[in-house]
């Protein structure tokens, strides 16, 4: 049976699902790249996407227990890089992002509400497991930011060079900008990453066991990638190629880590 926490989590998701494809829609309709920030409207409908999603996700702790399936992660990723990207409407021009991102974020919120449980809930965690868990969550969700502000970055370089300046340049922020914005996006992203490994090693018991030794692995030749790549930077300059490239490699390694084993032991197998 049915409870009513879940028929209202139903309706709400349908509800969120919505006003993010709305706050897309109308932020692709409105879109110029010579804009600072995005129009009112756009920022208010993507404020109520994610307070609604935040809804949801308060509901979910109501029961008492953290579940921390592959979809309900999905979608509480999806949350966490709503807020970000609020966040820095007010701030910066991610109105590419959004576009790019707040339609996923409906189907990830729908997934979650409606597709059966995976994964086994977890009750009575530890304050430092909880942090490791909060910072990772934080790091995946701005370094994905980093990867799409990168992916659009590197379009509009090579378009540059090209002499193409039509279609997706010209609704584009200052090539000065999209990189900035790429490098201030690494450098939370490195910064949350840095607070997960710590907070993994200290307190996530047998880290080089079988379970949890592909996923240590991996997220630590991101961790030195990225630092790397974000230090290297810092000191001497990057060609944006190359930062580029260093960064996706980082990312896949993340991501791999992060979601292989939960994609293969809970839809899988």
């Amino acid at each position: 049976m049915t409870t009513t926490p879940d028929l209202l989590q139903a309706a709400l998701a349908v509800a969120t699902a919505l006003v993010y494809v709305g706050a897309a829609a109308r932020q692709l309709l409105t879109l110029d790249g010579r804009r600072h920030r995005a129009p009112w409207d756009v920022t208010a409908l993507a404020l109520l996407a994610v307070s609604c999603h935040l809804a949801i996700f308060a509901i979910d702790l109501q029961k008492g227990v953290l579940d921390l399936g592959f979809y309900k992660i999905s979608s509480l990723i999806f949350l966490i890089m709503g807020v970000i990207s609020v966040v820095s409407l007010l701030v910066r021009p991610l109105q590419m992002v959004i576009i790019a991102t707040f339609p996923f974020s409906a189907l990830a919120v729908l997934v979650s509400a409606f597709a059966p449980p995976t994964g086994q809930p977890l009750a009575g965690l530890e304050s430092g497991l909880l942090a490791h868990i909060v910072s990772s969550l934080l790091a995946f969700g701005v370094l994905t930011l980093t990867s799409l502000q990168g992916a659009l970055l590197s379009v509009q370089t090579q378009r540059l060079r090209s002499h193409n300046t039509r279609g997706i340049v010209r609704l584009l922020p200052a090539l000065d900008t999209m990189g900035q914005m790429f490098f201030e996006l690494l450098a939370a992203g490195v910064l949350w990453l840095t607070v997960a490994v710590v907070s993994g090693g200290l307190f996530v018991d047998d880290l080089l066991g079988q379970q949890l030794v592909h996923k240590t692995v991996l997220t630590t030749l991101s961790w030195l990638l990225l630092t790397l790549t974000l230090a290297v930077h810092w000191q001497r300059g990057l060609r944006i190629s190359t930062a580029l490239s260093l960064v996706f490699l980082g990312y896949g390694l993340m991501a791999i880590g992060f979601f292989g084993s939960k994609l293969v032991v809970e839809l899988l197998l």
